[in-house]
C-alpha cells in the first residue's frame, strides 16, 4: 500500500474514460490511471469522456465529465463536475486498488478494446465456478439452480428491452404540503385541594362513542408495521412439493429442519484483493463486494445506453455479490425500506460519485433487484438520470408522479418536474413502506446524558443518552400519510419501537418505580413523567415547521410538543404496562387514550366496544381521565 504522505502535493488519477490528455512537458500525452499530477497541470477532457482524481492530502475526490481544458481547480467549478469528500477508509481502499496492476489495466478504458476484452475474459474464465447468484442457497439441485438462473436472466433481458422502448413524458403533481394546525397551548391543571390523591383518575365519569370517526390500520398495514411482507427479489413461481425447498432471496430455503443459513457466493482469490469497498452510512462503516474492474459509465442518457448498461454490466454475475451483500446488510442492521434506500444511495455515491447519473442507475438497479418499485427518468437535455420510487404512502413536501395508478417520489431533491420516464416494470415489484418495524442499528455515538423525572412522583426518574447517528437518520425521515387521512401522519412514528439500547437505559428504573402498582397507577405515573419531565416547545419555533418526533427524539431534544409527548407516552404504556393505546386528534391538539382491563373513571370513548380512557400528556399535572379544556368531543378523531 502506498503511504498517504507520498501524495501530499499531488492529485492521483483513479479512473479514466476516453482520450483525456495532459501536457507534463509541453507536449500532449494521454492521462492514464495511477498517474500523479500537480494541481496546476492543465488537462484536456473531450466530449463523452470522464476522469476521476483524488486529492489525498485533503481527502477529496474530483469527478470531471464536462468537456474542457484547464487545471483541475478551474474545471471543478463547472456545474456538471463535482467535488466530494471521502473517508480515510475509502482512500486506503483506493490506494490498494492502484497497487493492483491487473485492475489498473481493466479500468483504463482508453486502452485497446480487444486487449481489454481479453483481460475481462481471462478473469471471467477463472470465476466461472462458485460465483453464481443462486449459490447463496443451500442444498439446491442443479435443475433448480439452472431454473433460477434462467428465470433471472430472462427477467433482466426483458426488463432491459422494455427500458429501450417505453419512455413517456410526465409532469409531476405539486408537492403535498404538511397540514398546518393552530395548536392549542398546553394547560396546567391545578388540583383544587392542592394535594394529589390516590384516585385522581375517578374525578370525572363520562363515556361516549367517538363522535367523528376512528382510523384503523388495514391488515396489510399491520403486517408492514411488524416488518412482514417486505419486498423480496423476484423468484420463480413453483408449485409446492413435499420435502422440496422453496426459493426466497434474502433468507435461506426452508426444509423440515427450519431456516438454513445464507451461503455467500465464493470470490476467487484474484478478485478478492480488490473487491470489497468501504462506505459510511450514518456514521456506520459498511462494505460490500463490488467489482472495480466494471465501473459504470453511462454517457448520454438515452434508452439504449441505459438498457445496455443494465444488461451488459449490472445484470451480469459480477454485481450479484453486491446485491447479496446489500440484502445481508439490510437484515443485519435492521434497515426499514427507507433506510435501505438511503444505504444504497450512500453505496452508489461512494462508488460512482455523489449525485451522478451512474449513482442513480446503480441505486435504482439494486433497489429494483431487491424487490422494490423503481422508475428512471431523464431531463429534456438527457444529461442526468433521476430515480423515482413507488410508495405506499403519500409523502409530504415531495413532488409525486402518477404512473400506472401508483405514486412515485424522487430520491434527489433537485429533480425537475418535467421528466421523460421509463415505465418498465419488474416482476413481483412492491412499493416501499414507511413503517419502521425495528429501529436501525447504527454505530453508537452517544449524546450528552440527561435526567428526566416526574415532579409528582420523584421515583419515576431516568438518566438517558441517545445515539446521535440514529437521530441523524430520523431527521431524514419523510412525513407521510396513509390514504386521504391526514391524521395518519403520526401512525408511523407511534408504531416505531424504541431502540434496545434506550430500553436498557431507562426501562429497568421505570419498571422498578412501577413495581407493585395497579395498571391505573402505573399509567398515572408514566403520564406525569412525560407531562412534567419534558419541556414543552412549538415545532415552528424549534424547527421552522411541523415535525413529529420518534420516541427516542423526545428523549434527545430539549423541547417537544403535544404529538411528540403522545407518541412517547403510548410507547411507554404499551411496553411497560402492556395496555392497548390510541391517539386522539382534536383540531390543533394530539392526545392519547388507554384501554384498561379494569373499570377506570374519567372521560373515556368506545372503540370496538371497549372503553379507552383519555390520557393527555400536554395537560400538565392532569390525571388519567381528564380531558383538556378547549378539546371538544364533537370534533375528535381516534387513531388506532
Amino acid at each position: 500500500m502506498m503511504p498517504l504522505m507520498a501524495f501530499a502535493q499531488d492529485l492521483l488519477v483513479y479512473y479514466v474514460v476516453g482520450n483525456v490528455t495532459y501536457a507534463p512537458n509541453g507536449s500532449s500525452v494521454p492521462l492514464v490511471m495511477n498517474t500523479r499530477i500537480k494541481p496546476s497541470v492543465v488537462i484536456t477532457i473531450p466530449a463523452d469522456c470522464r476522469v476521476e482524481l483524488l486529492d489525498v492530502s485533503s481527502s477529496k475526490r474530483y469527478i470531471l465529465v464536462a468537456p474542457g481544458k484547464g487545471a483541475v481547480s478551474a474545471l471543478s467549478k463547472n456545474s456538471s463536475n463535482s467535488v466530494m469528500d471521502v473517508t480515510q477508509e475509502y482512500l486506503q481502499y483506493v490506494l490498494k486498488q492502484m497497487a493492483n496492476e491487473e485492475l489498473t489495466s481493466l479500468k483504463q478504458h482508453s486502452r485497446d478494446s480487444e486487449q481489454v476484452a481479453e483481460l475481462l475474459q481471462s478473469i471471467e474464465d477463472r470465476e466461472m465456478e462458485g460465483s453464481s447468484f443462486a449459490d447463496i442457497f443451500n442444498d439446491f439441485r442443479n435443475d433448480i439452480h439452472k431454473e433460477f438462473e434462467e428465470f433471472r436472466r430472462k427477467n433482466n433481458e426483458e426488463y432491459a428491452e422494455f427500458v429501450r422502448k417505453i419512455w413517456k413524458e410526465f409532469k409531476s403533481a405539486p408537492a403535498l404540503p404538511k397540514p398546518k394546525d393552530d395548536f392549542i397551548k398546553p394547560v396546567v391543571y391545578q388540583d383544587p385541594e392542592g394535594q394529589p390523591t390516590t384516585d385522581r383518575w375517578k374525578i370525572l365519569d363520562k363515556v361516549q362513542n367517538f363522535a367523528k370517526k376512528v382510523f384503523k390500520l388495514s391488515k396489510d398495514d399491520v403486517e408492514k408495521a411488524k416488518g412482514k411482507n417486505r419486498p423480496k427479489p423476484a423468484t420463480p413461481e413453483k408449485k409446492k412439493e413435499a420435502n422440496k425447498p422453496t426459493i426466497s432471496i434474502g433468507s435461506a430455503p426452508k426444509d423440515e429442519l427450519g431456516e438454513q443459513p445464507i451461503q455467500e457466493v465464493a470470490i476467487p482469490e484474484s478478485q478478492e484483493k480488490f473487491s470489497s469497498m468501504p462506505f459510511t452510512f450514518f456514521g456506520t462503516e459498511l462494505s460490500v463486494r463490488i467489482d472495480e474492474s466494471r465501473r459504470l459509465y453511462l454517457g448520454k442518457v438515452t434508452p439504449d445506453n441505459v438498457a445496455d448498461l443494465i444488461i451488459k454490466q449490472l445484470s451480469t454475475k459480477f454485481y450479484d455479490n453486491t446485491i447479496i451483500d446489500c440484502l445481508a446488510l439490510r437484515d443485519k442492521y435492521q434497515l426499514c425500506d427507507w433506510a435501505y434506500l438511503l444505504m444504497l444511495r450512500a453505496l452508489s455515491d461512494t462508488f460512482c460519485g455523489k449525485g451522478t447519473k451512474e449513482a442513480a442507475l446503480l441505486t435504482g438497479y439494486i433497489y429494483c433487484q431487491s424487490g422494490y418499485k423503481v422508475r428512471f427518468g431523464t431531463d429534456v437535455k438527457k444529461e442526468q438520470l433521476y430515480l423515482l420510487v413507488g410508495s405506499r404512502h403519500f409523502i409530504y413536501g415531495k413532488m409525486p408522479w402518477m404512473i400506472d395508478g401508483d405514486y412515485y417520489y424522487p430520491v434527489e431533491e433537485n429533480t425537475p418536474s418535467l421528466l421523460s420516464i421509463c415505465e418498465a416494470a419488474y416482476p413481483q415489484e412492491q412499493k416501499l413502506s414507511l413503517f419502521i418495524p425495528t429501529a436501525p442499528s447504527f454505530t453508537k455515538v452517544w449524546g450528552e446524558e440527561r435526567e428526566i423525572a416526574s415532579k409528582r412522583y420523584p421515583d419515576i426518574k431516568v438518566h438517558v443518552k441517545t445515539n446521535q447517528n440514529l437521530m441523524k437518520f430520523y431527521d431524514t425521515y419523510p412525513s407521510s400519510r396513509i390514504g386521504d387521512d391526514f391524521t395518519t401522519r403520526w401512525v408511523m412514528y407511534a408504531n416505531t419501537p424504541l431502540q434496545d439500547d434506550i430500553k436498557q437505559q431507562i426501562y429497568p428504573d421505570l419498571k422498578k418505580a412501577l413495581e407493585g402498582k395497579s395498571d391505573p397507577e402505573k399509567v398515572e405515573r408514566l403520564l406525569n413523567f412525560v407531562q412534567t419531565g419534558l419541556e414543552y416547545g412549538y415545532d415552528d419555533v424549534v424547527w421552522g415547521g411541523d415535525r413529529a418526533f420518534f420516541a427516542e427524539e423526545s428523549l434527545n431534544y430539549p423541547l417537544c410538543d403535544c404529538e411528540d409527548r403522545s407518541i412517547l407516552f403510548t410507547r411507554l404504556v404499551r411496553d411497560l404496562v402492556g395496555l392497548k393505546c390510541a391517539l386522539i386528534y382534536y383540531p390543533g391538539h394530539l392526545a392519547s387514550a388507554v384501554h384498561f382491563k379494569e373499570d377506570v373513571g374519567g372521560v373515556r370513548y368506545m372503540m370496538d366496544n371497549e372503553p379507552y380512557v383519555v390520557c393527555d400528556a400536554t395537560y400538565i399535572n392532569a390525571s388519567v381521565g381528564m380531558q383538556m379544556p378547549g378539546c371538544t368531543d364533537a370534533t375528535l378523531i381516534a387513531i388506532e
